[in-house]
Parts: structure tokens; sequence; C-alpha cells
């Protein structure tokens, strides 16, 4: 985790030896000052949320665009005591309370599945998914299908355009069409909405394996979304 309370004060650690208390768990947080990552807190006996996986730069550059008592945001289930840390949490106690995801690292479509089930009991959830080369060729694959397009369409005044992943695998995109909650790509610093199964009705789907729609988005326009600011860059699914 990124961000502890220490001394009243919410922060990402400052030096070695740093010590306070997770006050979501009450376990021991100690300071992790590394060379080349980002600094964070370490639980001393593990950590709290089970979907916990490390962080660097590229999650602390989009905590860092909301505000910090919307950063890293206990959620625990009432009924089963099962708690987890929301990376970004909106309008919280509120009918529109958001929790945004960053996913980095790869996942399975079985945790996404757990994690939207989760988080979407007493909240609506978007996810912003990473789309880089570090262990596949997702970041080629996008590009590449950026330039496959097929046709353009409109809807709710906005331009999508539908396409074809570009790599032979189709297991990323399918996986991620398949989810039940807004989704967003992160590549190579500009932000994408993938047309939900909804909105793709609108745009003549349902769409065949690996083949999927987008619209583009600035930052300005996605941080907007998830703070649910009323504006013309909302699209409806209905």
């Amino acid at each position: 985790m990124l961000y502890a309370w220490i001394d009243g004060v919410k922060r990402q650690p400052i030096a070695k030896g740093e010590k306070t208390i997770c006050k979501d768990c009450g376990g021991v947080l100690t300071a992790v000052i590394p060379m080349e990552n980002v600094k964070h807190w370490r639980h001393k006996a593990g950590d709290c949320d089970s979907w916990s996986e490390p962080e660097g730069e590229w999650h602390l550059k989009w905590k860092e665009y909301f505000d910090l008592n919307c950063r890293e945001i206990c959620l625990i289930d009432s009924v089963t005591g099962e708690r987890h840390r929301a990376d970004i949490l909106c309008r919280t106690n509120t009918e529109l309370a958001t929790v945004l995801e960053l996913q980095h690292s790869s996942i399975s479509e079985e945790e996404r599945l757990s994690r939207e089930i989760f988080y979407q009991q007493n909240h609506q959830m978007f996810w912003l998914v990473h789309i880089h080369s570090e262990t596949a060729f997702n970041e080629f694959n996008f590009g590449i299908s950026l330039e496959l397009m097929s046709r353009e369409c409109e809807y709710d005044g906005r331009k999508f355009t539908v396409t074809n992943w570009g790599g032979r695998s189709k297991q990323f995109i399918e996986k991620w069409k398949k989810s039940t909650a807004h989704v967003f790509f992160d590549w190579r610093g500009y932000v994408f909405y993938l047309a939900s199964e909804k909105i793709s009705l609108h745009l003549g789907g349902p769409f065949g394996r690996g083949e999927f729609a987008w619209c583009a988005l600035s930052k300005r326009e996605f941080i907007d979304a998830v703070h649910g600011l009323k504006s013309k860059h909302q699209i409806r699914e209905s």
C-alpha cells in the first residue's frame, strides 16, 4: 500500500525505519524505501487485502490525480467480513459512489469477476487497465488494433471505432469485453473506453471473438467520468 496514517497524516513513508499501524486491520506497517521503485508501506504479518499486488510509478501517477481522501479506501462486506482496498473511491456514502481499480499486472478472469462482484454490491465500478508489454505483446497488439478499424459509428455523441484485436490470441480482449463494470485502457498515456455489451448493441453488435469497439477520451474526460461530473463526456448505456 502506498499510503498510511502516521501522526495524523495520510501519506507515503518518508524515511527507513518508520512504523505505523494499519487503520484497516490494526497490523504493523513498516516503511519500504526502494532505490528504483516507489516508497510504500508493508504489512509486517502479510497484507490484510488478499488482492494487494506490487505497485509502481504507474499506480502512483494515477492515484495522484485524485484527492488524498479518495485513495486506498477499505471496503468491508457487512455479511462476510471480507475486506479489500479500493484504489480510488469517489463520492463515498452516496448513491453514485464509484470505485476505480487500477490494473497494471495480468489478472485472471475469475479474479476480475470476484472483484466486480465485491465492489459492485454498493458501488458502480470502473477499471483502468494498463496495456503494456512487460509480460506479453498487448501493447504492440493494441497498437495494431487501432490501425485495423473496420468502421466508425456514433453513439450518444461519441465517435466509436469498431476493430479487431491485433494479436493471434484474443484472450486479453475477450476477458475485458465480458466485464460487468466500465472498462478503460491506458495505452502509452492515452485513454480508451471499451464499449460494453449494452453499448455494443447500438454499434452493430454483438461482436464476434476478437472484435470490439472503442472511443478515445482525454485524461480530463476520464477523471471527470470517475467523479461522475455531469458533462457532454458521459456515455449512457441505455
